[in-house]
């Protein structure tokens, strides 16, 4: 976590503050809740916002300490343009700037709370442009959609069963295959996606252009699921580059490159 936290603070109190951020996650603070402004090392993302609280510690240990999507190294391209669908508030879009500090990123994400800091984040980040809209298998209806104040991503589309502790709001859900027709987002290389048990629903979206993206990144949260999305991409060209055990009951991640 030094290592993390030195590697990306431009100035000496930015090394000091992450270091302090990662310190409450270790448990040798208090979280504060305040709005955190840190100057960075990576090109093109110079400035990142986080909210000094536990949830946000946790993504930011799991996606810049942890690298989760190291496995990126594995492609054979560097992608230019990118959809991150599910972007919380916004570090996966941050570490994929770290990779590609010149790709232009689309961000999603339907929880008011956190696309208020994406939106902050991309905001000062070059070619970012972020969405409030829920990705899925149909376009312009609305959805119930679950949030939760203390935990760390999670939201996701409610079910028959109801959003149990979660607050319930309602978001708007779009098809990909529509907004690449509309003119709203181009054609990716590169697709990032977590969405909590989504995510057949947002690759059938794709329509035709699921054949047509270069690469997808995606983490399933069940092992139907992942067996679903893998047969849906290798079914549309797609070579998986990476497909590892599970990290927790349920969510994993693959990388798959469609073959050229």
């Amino acid at each position: 976590m030094v290592a993390c936290a030195l590697k990306l603070g431009r100035r000496l109190s930015d090394k000091l503050g992450l270091m302090q951020f990662l310190a409450c996650h270790g448990g040798l603070g208090r979280f504060t809740g305040r709005r955190l402004l840190f100057e960075t090392t990576v090109e093109n993302a110079g400035r990142l916002q986080l909210r000094h609280t536990g949830p946000d510690a946790i993504l930011f240990s799991e996606l810049l300490v942890g690298e989760e999507y190291c496995c990126l190294h594995k492609l054979s391209f560097q992608p230019t343009t990118i959809l991150d669908i599910g972007a919380n508030i916004g570090l996966g879009s941050f570490y994929l700037r770290s990779l590609y500090p010149k790709a232009r990123i689309t961000g999603f994400e339907p929880s008011p709370s956190e696309f208020g800091i994406l939106s902050a984040n991309y905001a000062d980040w070059k070619e970012c442009v972020c969405h409030s809209s829920a990705i899925g298998d149909q376009d312009g209806i609305q959805v119930s959609f679950a949030v939760h104040p203390d935990r760390t991503g999670g939201q996701h589309l409610v079910s028959e069963g109801g959003a149990g502790d979660w607050d319930e709001i309602r978001v708007t859900m779009r098809r990909v295959d529509r907004l690449i027709e509309e003119g709203a987002v181009p054609l990716p290389d590169l697709v990032k996606m977590d969405i909590e048990g989504a995510e057949v629903a947002a690759l059938t979206g794709f329509g035709r252009y699921l054949s047509e993206v270069r690469a997808f990144i995606v983490e399933t949260h069940s092992p139907q699921l992942h067996e679903r999305c893998l047969e849906l991409l290798q079914a549309h060209g797609h070579h998986i580059l990476f497909d590892d055990s599970p990290r927790t009951a349920a969510a994993r991640i693959l990388l798959s490159e469609r073959r050229v």
